[in-house]
């Protein structure tokens, strides 16, 4: 050994070394027995930790917004052309005959009744046949946007109400 190191070697010899921790004599021969508790798996090391949580808590809200929006019932659309006169046909089906029923129809936004553009409500008495019960309206696209054509059914003080949702386009109709 060279001069260097063998002064460096008694120097640190006589420096005290600091009293080990409590602990340290359990771990160390718990350890050496191998009773020591076994290393986490990298799976429980995450689920300890709460970033973890967060992010399956962010994820689990996506999950379910994102199937909210996929099973969510959209109402039925007819898409017009501008200019464009179709029969659109409103189905009312009902639980029993009704004499005397009051329909009324309310064109709104967009598009009106053929035959009755300056009205945008029309009311008539007319008897509903039990089952299901065609109403086919003219209507007239007017300008480009939404519209809504919404049947109302009133019998004995019972009310019921159809909505059909309409867009109108520039371009050539797509249904």
């Amino acid at each position: 050994m060279d001069k260097d190191a063998e002064i460096l070697r008694r120097a640190l010899k006589r420096i005290p070394a600091p009293e080990p921790r409590p602990e340290f004599i359990e771990r160390a021969f718990a350890k050496a027995t191998g009773s020591a508790s076994p290393p986490r798996s990298r799976l429980a090391h995450l689920a300890s930790r709460w970033e973890t949580w967060i992010g399956a808590a962010a994820g689990a809200a996506v999950a379910v917004i994102v199937t909210l929006m996929l099973l969510s019932p959209r109402e039925p659309g007819i898409t017009l052309a501008l200019n464009e006169m179709r029969d659109i046909d409103v189905l009312i089906d009902s639980e029993r005959a009704l004499d005397g029923a009051t329909i009324r129809i309310v064109a709104t936004g967009s598009v009106v009744l053929d035959g009755f553009e300056n009205e945008r409500q029309i009311d008539w008495q007319t008897h509903l046949a039990k089952g299901s019960n065609m109403l086919s309206l003219p209507v007239l696209a007017r300008s480009t946007g939404a519209g809504q054509l919404v049947a109302v059914i009133e019998h004995e003080g019972r009310t019921r109400q159809v909505t059909v949702n309409l867009t109108v386009r520039d371009q050539e109709a797509r249904t």
